[in-house]
């Protein structure tokens, strides 16, 4: 090869080069070290602007574990497997954050997000049904958790106003036993299937605790509770009127 084939050989490698460069340098920026905007030092970076980045192992190049995307309502980043399919998920939508777990079969398996500014979380049983879920409500920052069976309701426990409640529900979402805590004293509530109370037992009598069953229509039926001496139990109708007391009155 002749000096004037060499030149020629160099001076395309040299144009194919630049071309590479020109083509590197629309996404990545090199900053040399400087000083931030306090003053002080700051090491050297570089800048990559990208819409997808892909991390490839060397070693296996055939799938990438971790892919990153961005577009102009949020951004993603994927966890990858060695069958390609995700299996954690973290991404913003709308300014809206988002963080998921999913099993080999792409189903969810953990999900944690905000629900219209309100943190939860969701743990999911098979076929992406929920199994609890946890998050925090109202501006007060009350704390709620659930449990469910194959996606439907069985218990809840939550923070109320004047201290918490626990309940054991039915698939219609509503209690069927409540437990609650108020100010000065606990409550326990057996709610009937028309939502009615049929029994309660509180620890909030005059001068003890007391148990009241009710009728069908709500009504106190049996008083069970104490007096200053013993106990007593009181007997109504169904209008609410008094039937018998134990001592008689």
């Amino acid at each position: 090869m002749n000096t004037e084939t060499e030149i020629e050989t160099l001076k395309k490698e040299v144009a194919r080069l630049r071309q590479q460069m020109n083509e590197l340098t629309q996404f990545i920026h090199y900053t040399p070290p400087g000083e931030d905007d306090d003053g002080k030092a700051q090491a050297a970076y570089l800048n990559i602007q990208c819409t997808f980045f892909r991390l490839v192992h060397p070693s296996d190049q055939s799938y990438a574990p971790v892919q990153m995307m961005c577009h102009p309502d949020g951004s993603f980043i994927s966890v990858c497997g060695k069958d390609e399919k995700a299996r954690i998920v973290m991404a913003v939508n709308e300014g809206v954050p988002e963080w998921c777990l999913y099993d080999r079969d792409g189903n969810y398996k953990a999900r944690m997000f905000l629900d219209n500014g309100e943190p939860r979380l969701d743990l999911y049983a098979p076929e992406n049904k929920v199994g609890v879920q946890i998050c925090v409500q109202g501006p007060e920052g009350r704390g709620v958790m659930g449990v469910c069976e194959a996606g439907k309701p069985r218990a809840g426990m939550k923070a109320i106003a004047t201290g918490g409640a626990i309940s054991a529900v039915h698939d219609d979402g509503h209690p069927r036993i409540t437990l609650a805590s108020t100010e000065d004293n606990g409550e326990l509530l057996a709610i009937s299937q028309d939502l009615k109370v049929g029994v309660k037992i509180s620890a909030n009598g005059l001068n003890g605790g007391y148990l009241t069953v009710n009728h069908q229509n709500g009504k106190a039926g049996v008083i069970l509770g104490t007096t200053p001496l013993s106990g007593g139990v009181m007997l109504n109708d169904p209008q609410g009127n008094i039937v018998a007391t134990l001592p008689a009155t």
